[in-house]
C-alpha cells in the first residue's frame, strides 16, 4: 500500500515537472510572438501612411485632370 503511494506521488511530481517545462515554453513563445506582433504593428502602419500617401496622389492628379 505504501508503495503505490509512493509511485503515485513521483509520477505526480513527474507530471508537474512536466507542467512546469511546459510553462517555461508557453511564456518563451508568448516572448517571440510579442516580437512578430510589433513588426506586425509596424507593417499595418506603413500600409496604412502609403494608403494616405496614394490617396494624396490621387488627388494631386484629378486636380491636374481637370
Amino acid at each position: 500500500m505504501a508503495q503505490a503511494t509512493i509511485k503515485n506521488q513521483l509520477k505526480i511530481i513527474a507530471n508537474e515537472r512536466t507542467i512546469i517545462a511546459n510553462q517555461k515554453k508557453i511564456l518563451r513563445n508568448q516572448d517571440r510572438l510579442r516580437v512578430l506582433l510589433a513588426n506586425q504593428i509596424r507593417i499595418i502602419r506603413n500600409q496604412q501612411a502609403i494608403i494616405r500617401n496614394q490617396k494624396k496622389i490621387l488627388a494631386i492628379r484629378g486636380v491636374r485632370a481637370k
